[in-house]
C-alpha cells in the first residue's frame, strides 16, 4: 500500500506528499486513510486573538511612545531576522493578517528567493482558505520552493506529478521530486520513494534502496506505514542484499537545502515543463 498526501487540499490515497514539518494530520474512513490537513489557524480563533492582542499593541505603543508613532501590528514582529521572509509572513498569518503576510511571503521571494516563503504561497494559493484557488500560481510557488530547496515543496510537488494535479501525470518525475525531499531526511518523502523503488514506478525497482528509504522514514518520526513495508520488504530479500541497505542507512547524511538546490538546479526546469491542468 501507498499512501499519498492530502493537503487541505489533496484527498484519498497511496502516498503521502508532506511528513511532519507540514503540521500532518490522518483521518480515517472505513479504516483507510482518506485524507489529511496541514495545520492552518481557525479563523474564529484568531479572530477573537486578534481583538485582544491589537488592543495590548495599543496600549503598549501609547505607553512606551507616549503621543509618538503607534506600533503598525499588520507590521511583523521587528525581531524576527532577516525579514522578509517564511518566518515573517508566517507572523502575520498566524495574527490574522493574510494579505499582509501573502505580500510578504512574496517579497521573500522575489527579494531574497526564500524557498520557504514560495511554499508558503504555494500552499495559500492551492488550498484556497485565504485567496481563491489558482492553481497555476500554486506550481509556479510549488517549482521555485522545490528548485531552492525546500524539502516540503519537493515533497509536495512529487505529489503534483504523482496525481497528475496541475502538471501531467509523470511518475519519473514525482519519483525525482520525492528523492530530492528524502535526500533532506524528510520521512513521509523517504517512504513515497522507497515505495515506488520497491515497486519499480517511475524508477528501476530496487529493493535495496526501498529498504534503505523505509528505515529512514521509520528513523526519522514515520513508522506507521514504513514499518509494515519494511517488514513485508525484508521477506523477499538476501541477507547480504539488508546488510548493503543497514550500511547506506548508517552512512546516510541529510543534505542541506543549498546543497540540494545545486543538485536540482541541473534537471529542475526538464522536470516541470508542461501546461497546467486542473486536478
Amino acid at each position: 500500500m501507498r499512501i499519498i498526501a492530502d493537503g487541505r487540499k489533496f484527498s484519498a490515497w497511496r502516498r503521502m506528499g508532506s511528513g511532519k514539518q507540514g503540521g500532518l494530520k490522518m483521518y480515517r474512513k472505513n479504516g483507510a486513510i482518506v485524507s489529511r490537513l496541514m495545520e492552518i489557524p481557525a479563523k474564529p480563533v484568531w479572530m477573537a486573538t486578534l481583538i485582544v492582542l491589537a488592543g495590548l499593541i495599543f496600549s503598549m505603543s501609547i505607553g512606551a511612545a507616549g503621543a509618538g508613532v503607534l506600533a503598525d501590528p499588520t507590521k511583523p514582529d521587528p525581531s524576527i531576522e532577516g525579514a522578509p521572509n517564511e518566518a515573517s509572513g508566517q507572523d502575520l498569518y498566524q495574527r490574522g493578517f493574510y494579505e499582509q503576510a501573502l505580500a510578504e511571503w512574496e517579497r521573500a521571494v522575489e527579494q531574497k528567493k526564500d524557498g520557504g516563503a514560495a511554499f508558503q504561497l504555494a500552499e495559500a494559493y492551492f488550498d484556497a482558505a485565504v485567496v481563491e484557488r489558482d492553481i497555476a500560481k500554486a506550481v509556479k510557488y510549488y517549482t521555485m520552493g522545490a528548485e531552492w530547496g525546500d524539502p516540503r515543496a519537493q515533497a509536495d510537488l512529487g505529489t503534483l506529478f504523482d496525481k497528475g494535479w496541475g502538471v501531467p501525470k509523470d511518475l519519473a518525475k514525482a519519483a525525482k521530486w520525492y528523492e530530492a525531499s528524502a535526500k533532506q531526511g524528510h520521512p513521509s518523502a523517504q517512504y513515497n520513494i522507497g515505495v515506488m523503488y520497491e515497486e519499480g514506478e517511475g524508477v528501476a525497482a530496487d529493493k535495496v534502496k526501498a529498504y534503505m528509504y523505509y528505515q529512514l522514514a521509520i528513523e526519522g518520526g514515520f513508522p506507521k506505514f514504513a514499518t509494515e513495508a519494511l517488514e513485508n520488504l525484508s521477506t523477499k530479500m538476501e541477507p547480504a542484499e539488508i546488510k548493503e541497505a543497514t550500511k547506506m542507512v548508517r552512512a546516510f547524511k541529510p543534505m542541506t537545502r543549498e546543497e540540494s538546490a545545486a543538485e536540482m538546479s541541473v534537471t529542475a526546469r526538464s522536470l516541470t515543463d508542461g501546461e497546467a491542468v486542473s486536478p
